[in-house]
């Protein structure tokens, strides 16, 4: 755990020793709409935020609830293209956004983090070949998406595996994420990297020949609540809930019932 970490959880423990609550924080006058936190998102898949049945629901969802009930307010979900998250905010249309659905970093938007995403390592299920870490996939043939993130994971160990002296992975590179996973899939390599959103909901699909395999991530950058840069008590509401659910074990509860590996948690 980072040591911006630890402070909160210990700030957490200090402030909420009995309940997620975190009504001390001055919030009148603040909010978009009054007593409402107002959620803006845009949909980043099963199980995060997904809409089904005409409700948004996901992990993403259930954690922006956990603020609004530390703050005794309603939750107020408001759905947004990716490309209108930011004016959204920016505007103050909504109090916070779900930085997940954003590209890369943006300067004027502080976040209040609950994830950490990157690339995995996906194997079959029952992982037959039995890779167990990276070194395992020395002189096996792995699949990747050219010009991904991922793919970049996969050179990366590929670099490792020259300084040590052993022999590298055969990477074969698909131009489109759909075809990556065939190789695994028809047992022709032994793995495939891709991006968080993908990995998990392929491993949570019940008909999928692949998994991801925990333990083996790349962390590329936090998610959370995006909020306004200089709406400073709004970020110290989204930041304070989180840590009163992480101290009282209600993210951990979240966590688990979406399905979410350990990997993807800030809070370790």
């Amino acid at each position: 755990m980072s040591h911006c970490n630890a402070v909160l959880l210990m700030l957490a423990l200090v402030w909420f020793p009995h309940a997620s609550t975190a009504h001390y924080v001055a919030l009148k006058g603040e909010l978009a709409r009054a007593n409402t936190f107002t959620f803006g998102v845009a949909l980043t898949g099963q199980p995060f935020a997904y809409r089904r049945d005409g409700e948004i629901k996901g992990f993403e969802i259930a954690m922006a609830g956990g603020v609004a009930e530390a703050h005794g307010l309603e939750l107020r979900v408001v759905q947004l293209p990716r490309t209108a998250l930011a004016n959204a905010l920016a505007s103050g249309e909504v109090d916070a956004i779900n930085t997940f659905a954003l590209d890369g970093e943006a300067p004027e938007i502080i976040t209040a983090p609950y994830l950490v995403v990157g690339d995995h390592l996906m194997v079959l299920r029952g992982n037959p070949f039995r890779i167990r870490t990276t070194a395992d996939l020395t002189g096996r043939t792995v699949a990747v998406t050219a010009g991904s993130t991922a793919e970049q994971f996969a050179r990366a160990i590929n670099k490792n595996l020259a300084d040590t002296g052993q022999p590298l992975m055969n990477i074969h590179s698909f131009p489109d994420q759909r075809y990556t996973h065939v190789p695994v899939s028809i047992g022709h390599a032994v793995a495939y990297f891709v991006q968080t959103v993908s990995a998990v909901g392929v491993t949570q699909d019940p008909d999928a020949r692949v998994r991801l395999l925990e333990g083996t991530f790349q962390p590329l950058r936090e998610v959370g609540f995006g909020v306004r840069m200089g709406n400073d008590n709004i970020w110290h509401a989204a930041e304070h809930a989180v840590a009163a659910m992480v101290a009282t074990g209600k993210y951990e509860r979240l966590r688990a019932k979406y399905g979410l590996p350990i990997d993807l948690s800030p809070y370790r």
